[in-house]
């Protein structure tokens, strides 16, 4: 008898599908809150991986975004709040993301600060495998701006976005004008 009672339960989900049918308030309420808790979840585990695994955007990236998205789908809103509780999901994204976007300490946290991997010739190293940058990754950025090698940089920065950018040392600078 209580298998009957929970399959009336689970019934009565399915009846708010469409726009016309009205969930009760609390099935949008949870939605609301639970997207909340996954956009805060997903944030964290992508500030954990790191800014550069992002910051280079391969293909890599582009599954791993949207497995999270399949993953994360089920519990973005109640089962029984049909598409109000999508509706109210999407706004709640919509609203974290600009929330993100326009709060000082919240993009600060996001985004992080400049790392500097390298000044004066000298490789920071202990911050280069924390943010998983290598040698290779600071040639890469020196043939971006033209030059042989990442010595020809005063100084090398991982920003915030992943990039790795530098300041071109004056010996280059000659020999690029040559």
């Amino acid at each position: 008898m209580k298998g009957l009672a929970t399959c009336k339960k689970e019934e009565k989900f399915m009846e708010y599908v469409g726009i016309l049918d009205v969930p009760p308030l609390r099935f949008v309420l949870l939605s609301i809150v639970q997207t909340f808790t996954l956009f805060v979840a997903v944030l964290l585990g992508l500030k954990v991986v790191g800014r550069r695994v992002f910051g280079e955007k391969g293909p890599q990236d582009l599954v791993i975004l949207v497995l999270i998205a399949e993953a994360a789908s089920s519990g973005l809103n109640h089962q029984g709040a049909g598409y109000w509780g999508s509706a109210a999901s999407v706004i709640t994204i919509l609203l974290l993301g600009w929330l993100s976007e326009k709060t000082k300490v919240i993009r600060q946290f996001i985004e992080g600060r400049p790392v500097f991997l390298y000044e004066r010739g000298t490789l920071n190293r202990t911050l280069m495998e924390k943010h998983m940058v290598d040698e290779t990754d600071l040639d890469s950025a020196a043939r971006e701006y033209g030059l042989a090698s990442y010595h020809d940089f005063t100084t090398i920065v991982l920003e915030g976005d992943g990039a790795v950018t530098g300041v071109v040392g004056p010996h280059a600078l000659k020999m690029q004008k040559k």
